[in-house]
């Protein structure tokens, strides 16, 4: 079996958390994961601009086997993005492309966000979503955010100062998910997997 190199291109910092479903979707397929990277381009300037620019900088500065590109629908349809990504990559890739963000891939597991508040054995309701609505939420990342703050059940001002945490909080739930399958039930998460499984049969390496 060939060993595999990745590297995820995101729009942020905050995207490096794909790395978790990216890590269990390969896994889970039998691929033998010889590196991963992120491309961080946090000290190249000038930074590039264009897609196809940050995808020829990233292959550059991270040589992979296959490239993951990430981008959020947000207000464009899921459709536009992925052929976006396909129009700008001609290096075997695979588009992540969450509806409408990151976050809504990281709601599914009641577990993980518990853990990730601080109190694991907390009984308070969070009322997440069905796997098959996250694509439908307005704004996941306020969602994450808000199951955060009503699983640590904190109150006033030792709330306000989880506040500043939430974004260390958030990168800690992505580490503490150990199964993204329940996901399979959203769309843009099984078109996924789907285009990864045809990238690894084409590398051979699954």
């Amino acid at each position: 079996m060939k060993r595999l190199r990745y590297t995820l291109l995101g729009d942020g910092t905050s995207d490096r958390m794909l790395q978790h479903p990216i890590r269990w979707a390969l896994e889970s397929r039998g691929a033998a994961i010889e590196q991963e990277s992120w491309a961080d381009f946090t000290h190249v300037k000038p930074r590039p601009t264009s897609l196809s620019e940050r995808v020829a900088l990233a292959l550059e500065l991270y040589p992979a086997d296959l490239l993951f590109v990430h981008r959020d629908a947000e207000s464009a349809p899921w459709a536009d993005r992925v052929r976006e990504i396909r129009d700008a990559v001609r290096h075997p890739h695979v588009a992540l492309v969450p509806v409408r963000m990151t976050e809504a891939w990281f709601l599914h597991d009641e577990e993980a966000i518990r853990r990730a508040s601080g109190n694991p054995n907390g009984r308070a309701q969070l009322n997440l979503p069905n796997p098959k609505r996250v694509e439908s939420l307005p704004d996941p990342k306020k969602s994450l955010f808000d199951a955060l703050r009503t699983a640590s059940e904190l109150h006033g001002r030792r709330l306000t100062r989880l506040d500043r945490e939430l974004g260390t909080m958030r990168a800690r739930v992505g580490e503490l998910v150990r199964d993204f399958d329940p996901l399979r039930a959203a769309h843009a998460f099984a078109e996924f997997l789907r285009e990864l499984d045809a990238a690894l049969e084409t590398l051979g390496a699954s």
